[in-house]
């Protein structure tokens, strides 16, 4: 049995990267002898693309040999002088087309402050937190994660939210991100789901234990 070549390979984990291209990727010899194959070998060829984060490569008796993928998920777009997907260790990705569509929220205001490129992880300390931003929402209320339309990280490192329903700018800071999101949540569900989006103009989460508030017809005013 140990002498058959190769007839099979059979690769389980993508669902954003399509098989064929882990296929030609790991470039696994047809013509030799299953237990000739050196999966180390393989390994390295399939994790060159940007969307494995890591892969296991196995002979699989008497004549396959198995590739299981865990790909990157994608959680926010970065846009810099390309467009990029991020996951949540801050790793680069290429955009490209899918059969699961990515309705994800923009981190913009990247590239005035780090160099990006494919393959190459976020490190900046305002980025980071911007993505961090991006994964508490996350975790706290997928409407929450959904509202959130762009993350702008300014040039000074704060944090610049907008919500997408009417563009609404959402001045964070820095630090007590989940704090900020909770206060921000709590006030969006008691104030704006009956006024409506349209009726706020701007929304800042730098004071402790409140949220200021400016609607569009009317002077500036503190909300708990």
């Amino acid at each position: 049995m140990d002498r058959l070549p190769v007839l099979g390979v059979r690769i389980e984990g993508t669902r954003i990267v399509p098989s064929a291209d882990i296929f030609h990727l790991a470039a696994v010899p047809m013509d030799q002898r299953l237990y000739d194959v050196q999966l180390a070998e393989v390994r390295d060829r399939v994790r060159r693309n940007p969307f494995v984060r890591d892969v296991a490569v196995h002979r699989d008796p008497p004549d396959r040999i198995l590739i299981q993928v865990e790909e990157r998920t994608p959680v926010a777009v970065v846009a810099a002088h390309n467009t990029f997907y991020v996951d949540a260790e801050g790793m680069l990705m290429p955009v490209i087309r899918s059969e699961d569509a990515f309705d994800l929220p923009i981190i913009t205001g990247v590239a005035k402050v780090q160099s990006c490129e494919t393959g190459r992880r976020l490190t900046h300390p305002a980025i980071r937190e911007a993505l961090l931003l991006v994964m508490a929402a996350r975790q706290l209320h997928d409407g929450l994660y959904r509202r959130i339309s762009e993350v702008h990280v300014d040039v000074s490192g704060d944090l610049l939210m907008y919500t997408a329903d009417t563009g609404v700018p959402v001045v964070v800071g820095r630090g007590d991100i989940t704090t900020k999101l909770e206060k921000f949540e709590a006030f969006w569900s008691a104030m704006v789901t009956n006024r409506g989006a349209h009726t706020l103009a701007s929304v800042d989460l730098r004071f402790a234990d409140q949220v200021v508030v400016r609607w569009t017809n009317s002077d500036e005013q503190m909300t708990n």
